[in-house]
Formats: C-alpha cells, structure tokens, sequence
C-alpha cells in the first residue's frame, strides 16, 4: 500500500514539474465574474462623426483632410472622492493621430440649480497614442434668462510627444468663450442673436493646421512675426526632409502661435422647417465670415439621431475659404 502511495506521488510530482517546464513564467490574469446587472432597459449613448475639411482658393481645392471618431459615452459614474462624474471613452483618428488614438472625456457639475437657471461645471479631455498626448481642461457656467442664455467657458490646452523628436514641437495654450444670446427673435420668433467673444480652438483642431492654416490672421500679429523673422499664422511649413523631422510635427507647428487666437463675434441663427438651421457668424479679429447649415433628423427606435452640418468660412480680406462638411449620429 505504502509503494502505491509513493509510487502515485512520484507521478504527480513529475507531471507537475513538466507542466511547470512548459507554462510560461508570467501571471495569469484572474477572471473574475461581473456583479454589475442591469435592472431596466438602458441603450448604450453613443457619438459617431465623420468630417472633411477642405481648403478653398484661386487655385482650386488645395488641401483636404478627413477624421472621424466612434465615442461611447458611460454617463454618470459614482467615483470615490469626486462623487458623480460624467464620463465617455472612445476612438478618434485625424491627421494628427493617423493611426487612431484614445479618447478620454470626463465631467463634473459642480452646482446645478434649477430654480435660479444656472450650472457650473469642469472638464477634462485627454487624446493620445503611443507617441504623444494632448489634453483639454476647461470651467465654465451656464445662465438662463426668460428668452436668453448667457455662458463662459475657459479653456486650457496642452500636449506634446513623449520624447523629444527632431522638428517636434510642445505647446501650452489658454483662450476663453463667453457669450450671450437672445432668443425668440425675428422672422416668427425663430432667430438667436449671439454677441460676445470665442477662442480659436473651437473652431480648429489641432490637425486644422495641416490642411489649411489659420487663413485670417490678425495684421498686426503677422507684421510682428514679418519684423522678428519668423512666419506669420498663415504660414505654410516647408516639406520635411528626409528621416529628419516628425510629420505629426509640421501640424502643430502650423498652428503654434495662433493656436487658441480669440475674437469678439456676432452670430444670428435661424430655425427652418423640418430640423435644419442656417447660421452666419462674423469674427472681425480674423475677417472671417462663417456660413453653416445644420440638419438634425428624427429620433429613430433606439433614440438616436443623425446630424448633417456644413460649414464654409469665407475670408473676408483675399480671394480663400474653407469648407467643413460632417456627418454625426448621436444616441443619448
């Protein structure tokens, strides 16, 4: 009996030792089972985009640039410390991310007060790969009046690649957004006026400088940048030389000094039939006049909804234009 037992253990112990000699020598990942369940029907939000800048000039088409995004959004989390936060996740490629990067997105309100009509609020939003990333960080407040709405955001952006790469170029920038805007306007109570001031990166992403520019720059800054030697904001970089720059580079070289560059401006909206909306909107400081039609469809079964918007900035001081055209689906 005693040599059986001896004889079985012996065995074990050298299928152990040969299953010991062929598995690898990391950790396994535990498995663990999911304790979240979901108690009613919850579809999932999500934001999908897909947009086509082009450069317009005497020329001809002299620039294009396409991106597009795929962003789910996991709405409120209870987070330990910070309480309730808004959050979403996703994918998002465009030339400055050819590859694709990750998208993150959080929110906080601070205060919310319905009675009053007013929200504070702050953001964080981070995009990056194996090579670089940017973050946005922003504050804002939100006002509601009978028949108008005043907001404020500030914005604070910043990013760069991991190590320094010849040609490559860090950046560091602030701009704000405030504004108000009347409603139930002129024809049959369906016109917004909206006066105030906005900084440039809402309108340009970082990647806006590869395909055209900053086109309207300020006369005084491009004199300055002409004095010291350097190029003005409209500036177009030079082809890099072979193995010798970063092409993600030359993008935001191309935007560096006018990055988050504000103007006052006066925006007049107007609602049409069947969900479209047309906008014009002049921004003095960068002798833009900016065209826009929108068009929202109707709420499908999983209460989504597509968004079709076209955008054309025209200057206002040379013969050049810029035509944005985008799709999105959104489902809340």
């Amino acid at each position: 009996m005693r040599m059986r037992l001896q004889g079985g253990r012996a065995i074990a112990l050298v299928v152990a030792l040969v299953a010991v000699m062929q598995c690898p020598t990391f950790i396994h990942t535990a498995e663990w089972l999911d304790l979240a369940d979901l108690k009613s029907e919850n579809t999932l939000p999500l934001i999908t985009d897909l947009g086509l800048n082009v450069g317009l000039g005497r020329e001809g088409l002299n620039a294009t640039s396409g991106s597009c995004s795929f962003i789910a959004d996991f709405g409120v989390l209870d987070l330990p410390l910070l309480g309730l936060v808004r959050s979403r996740a996703g994918l998002r490629y465009n030339p400055l991310y050819p590859r694709g990067a990750l998208e993150l997105g959080f929110r906080k309100e601070l205060r919310t007060d319905k009675d009053q009509g007013y929200q504070l609020f702050m953001g964080l939003q981070s995009t990056g790969d194996d090579e670089r990333l940017d973050v946005l960080t922003e504050i804002g407040a939100i006002k509601l009046f009978h028949n108008a709405r005043a907001f404020y955001r500030f914005l604070w952006g910043f990013g760069g690649p991991y190590q320094e790469k010849s040609g490559s170029n860090n950046w560091n920038q602030m701009g704000s957004s405030l504004g108000v805007t009347q409603t139930n306007l002129p024809p049959n109570l369906k016109g917004q006026l909206t006066i105030g001031w906005r900084t440039g990166l809402l309108d340009v992403g970082l990647e806006g400088g590869k395909v055209l520019p900053p086109m309207l720059a300020r006369r005084k800054a491009q004199k300055k940048n002409r004095g010291a030697g350097h190029s003005g904001p409209g500036w177009q970089p030079k082809p890099c030389q072979r193995r010798q720059c970063n092409p993600r580079s030359r993008i935001i070289t191309g935007l560096r000094d006018n990055l988050l560059d504000s103007s006052p401006f006066a925006a007049y909206s107007l609602e049409l039939p069947k969900n479209a909306e047309v906008s014009w909107t002049i921004l003095p400081e960068h002798e833009v006049l900016e065209h826009a039609l929108h068009w929202r469809s109707g709420m499908d079964a999983t209460g989504g909804q597509v968004v079709i918007a076209a955008v054309l900035e025209q200057s206002l001081s040379s013969p050049r234009a810029r035509l944005r055209i985008g799709t999105c689906y959104e489902r809340k």
